[in-house]
This record gives structure tokens, C-alpha cells and sequence, in this order.
């Protein structure tokens, strides 16, 4: 039987509406080795009250820190991870929730794959009455080439942020090595952290539904336009050098922008029409090639 130790943390703001289901789906997992961190992230209603009456009846799972102010997403998931103490640490946003099994099946997963250092699974998604509205599939396609060439997920992810955070389970070292959340994004902080985890980790794929996304009126993705700090992020981690030689290589490609450029292209035509969107890349292509032009990128090819 698994013993080790599974850090669930879980970053709240204004929560009080969803918590007590996302803290129960924690609760009740099979496998038993669980540690809740829940980082309050400056509510301004009771969402830190809610939360300690579950601390009082389980001390010894969950754990509350609050932060002042309200520092975002990514901030509170740095807490969050200084405090968690698992040799395998998860994310649950205080809306979602997990399926009963979500933490046994992911970990058993890594143990029967020992290549593998974090692995992420599918969700489906409900609404606020907790009805279905969808589920997450891939392509038969992406499905048949991750079974025979991992080097999928990582091209996949070049494309754009196409798995849900919170299906995600790592070994700890994923989440507290080296750089963390990056606190200056407020949509896209995880899309920016897979692709550096990326870069140095190897990630599986679990085809399974393990996570309940809820899609609500005020959750922070709905009152901003996350595409736009996507883009930003792409083109960010295009400076990143390192990082994205580390990405190409794992798809035996050499850094180049030959290379480059397919991913490049489909952002334009994944945003083509669209105005915002459109200005960004614009931009962030105007930059990246004057960069390219005065030397300041050095291609291998």
C-alpha cells in the first residue's frame, strides 16, 4: 500500500459559496495519506471562517494560513507550497473538486511509470448547481501518438495550455525546485509553470476524468480575457532560451527558429479574427524578431 505523504493545496478568495464541497472531495479520498494546505488569499467574506471549522475537526489534515491582502493565484499557490510537506503535491481550486480516487489512481500511476514525475489526467465540467455540462476529450488522434511518443505532450503544450492544472499531480521536487508561480500573471500563472516544469520533468498522461471544474458567473477567468496573457507567456518564455532549447530537445528538434515558428504560426490562426488578440501577437512578434535581428537570440541552426 502507497504511504507517502499527498500535499493537496488549495488557494481561496471569496470562496464561501463552493469550499465546503471542494474541502469534502479532499476529505473523502481513497487514499488515505493526505495533507490539505488551504492558503486564504485576503477574502473579504467568510470563506476563513468556513474553513476553520473544518482545521477544528480535522487538525491533523488540514491546515489554513491567510495572507492580509489579496495577492492572487499564484501567490497563494507559493505559500501554499512552502508550507506542504508530501513527497507528491496536487492543486483544487475552491470550486472544483476531485473524484473520490483522483489522489490513489494518480499516484499509482507514477509508480507503476517510474519515468514519469508528475502526470495529468481529464475533468469534466459542471455548473453551479453541480449538473454536467461537459467533458474534457482529446483526439483519438493525440490519444494513439501520448501512447507511443510522450514527446506529444510536450509539442501539445507548445500549442496552448490544453490540460486542466488541477488533474495534475507531481512529485514534490516538481513544485519546489527552482522558480515557482510567477506572481506578475493573474490568469495564465499555470500555463507559464507546465511549460518550465515541462522543460525539466517528464509528464504522463492518465486517460481518465478526475476532476469536476466549475464553470460560475464569478470566477476570476470569466471577468478577464485570458487569451491575452497567454500570448504573453508564450512570447515570455520565448526569451526564456533555456527553457524552450530544453523543450525542442525533448522533441529531438534543435533550437531553432524553424522550429519555432509552427507554434508561433498557431497562435496566429488560433486567433485570427480576433482584434485583441490579434494586437498582441503583433506586437510580441515585432519584438521577438527585432530581438532576433540585433543578435540577441542565439539559435543553435
Amino acid at each position: 500500500m502507497n504511504k507517502e505523504l499527498v500535499s493537496v493545496i488549495m488557494p481561496a478568495y471569496n470562496a464561501e459559496k463552493y469550499i465546503s464541497m471542494s474541502i469534502t472531495s479532499v476529505l473523502q479520498q481513497t487514499y488515505q495519506y493526505v495533507e490539505l494546505i488551504i492558503v486564504d488569499d485576503g477574502s473579504t467574506d467568510n470563506t476563513a471562517e468556513i474553513v476553520l471549522a473544518y482545521v477544528n475537526n480535522w487538525p491533523d489534515i488540514i491546515k489554513l494560513s491567510c495572507r492580509i491582502e489579496n495577492g492572487g493565484t499564484a501567490a497563494a499557490l507559493n505559500d501554499a507550497i512552502e508550507l506542504a510537506r508530501g513527497k507528491y503535491i496536487c492543486w483544487l481550486s475552491a470550486d472544483d473538486m476531485y473524484h473520490s480516487n483522483m489522489v490513489e489512481t494518480e499516484v499509482d500511476y507514477l509508480k507503476d511509470n517510474s519515468k514519469y514525475d508528475a502526470v495529468f489526467s481529464r475533468c469534466a465540467y459542471i455548473d453551479e448547481n453541480n449538473q454536467l455540462l461537459s467533458e474534457l476529450t482529446y483526439s483519438k488522434v493525440f490519444e494513439e501518438e501520448v501512447d507511443k511518443n510522450p514527446k506529444a505532450i510536450v509539442s501539445a503544450l507548445l500549442h496552448g495550455n490544453f490540460w486542466h492544472g488541477c488533474s495534475v499531480l507531481a512529485k514534490a521536487e516538481c513544485f519546489k525546485r527552482g522558480e515557482r508561480f510567477n506572481i506578475n500573471y493573474r490568469s495564465s500563472q499555470d500555463y507559464d509553470f507546465w511549460l518550465r516544469m515541462t522543460a525539466d520533468y517528464e509528464i504522463g498522461y492518465l486517460n481518465k476524468v478526475n476532476v469536476l471544474s466549475r464553470e460560475h458567473a464569478e470566477q476570476g477567468s470569466k471577468k478577464v480575457n485570458c487569451n491575452l496573457e497567454e500570448i504573453k507567456v508564450f512570447f515570455n518564455m520565448l526569451y526564456k532560451e533555456n527553457v524552450i532549447e530544453k523543450l525542442l530537445n525533448k522533441m529531438d528538434l534543435q533550437y531553432s527558429f524553424k522550429n519555432i515558428s509552427p507554434y508561433i504560426l498557431s497562435r496566429i490562426a488560433k486567433y485570427q479574427g480576433m482584434e485583441e488578440e490579434t494586437e498582441i501577437i503583433k506586437g510580441e512578434l515585432e519584438n521577438y524578431t527585432h530581438l532576433i535581428e540585433n543578435g540577441c537570440i542565439h539559435f543553435n541552426s
